[in-house]
């Protein structure tokens, strides 16, 4: 069970700023509705699972892009110490469970400042509609998403990140056994 240890780091912003769909990298015109429900709320929350082991979450709204237009999308940020290495994305789209996407936090980091990553996931930094924006190109099989995010939230989220693990503490927080474990799990 996650309890909430009422800590929050230093750059992170804690609270729940509303999701309006207009945040200043989503400039669309035509997108007038409101998506302000109660799971489209902002916020960077650190909680406290076991003595060593933290969860940073993001909740954000980034956009895919779909046939030329660029498709509002809840989506939460995580980070799990035990994990050190690792981010998730949780897309919330239109289907019963998130659509799970997980990569390297040293990627993600990467991906801020160049192009970074081969293969399935690539990042990269850009100005889009008069704002610094991060974009993701997620690929599974034939099928290739597009993803434009805040890099504001991006660097936001990375900071919490790095204050619960430091770079280059990652293997001080590893959990080796929980992994093999998931991996197992995982195995047909």
């Amino acid at each position: 069970m996650v309890r909430d240890v009422g800590r929050t780091c230093r750059n992170c912003k804690s609270g729940a700023d509303k999701l309006t769909g207009r945040e200043t990298f989503d400039l669309d015109d035509d997108l007038e509705a409101d998506r302000t429900a109660a799971s489209g709320r902002k916020a960077i929350d650190v909680r406290r699972v076991t003595a060593s082991r933290e969860i940073v979450t993001c909740r954000t709204l980034v956009r895919v892009a779909m046939a030329g237009e660029y498709l509002p999308v809840v989506t939460e940020l995580r980070y799990d110490s035990a994990d050190p290495y690792m981010v998730s994305f949780l897309f919330h789209a239109d289907t019963e469970t998130p659509v799970e996407w997980e990569f390297g936090r040293e990627l993600l980091a990467a991906g801020l400042q160049q192009i970074s990553g081969m293969g399935d996931v690539r990042i990269w930094p850009a100005e889009f509609r008069g704002s610094g924006t991060v974009f993701l190109s997620l690929r599974s099989g034939s099928q290739i998403e597009v993803i434009a995010a805040s890099a504001k939230d991006i660097d936001t989220f990375l900071g919490c990140t790095h204050q619960v693990v430091p770079h280059g503490e990652e293997e001080h927080h590893s959990d080796i056994d929980g992994v093999v474990q998931r991996l197992l799990d995982q195995t047909p």
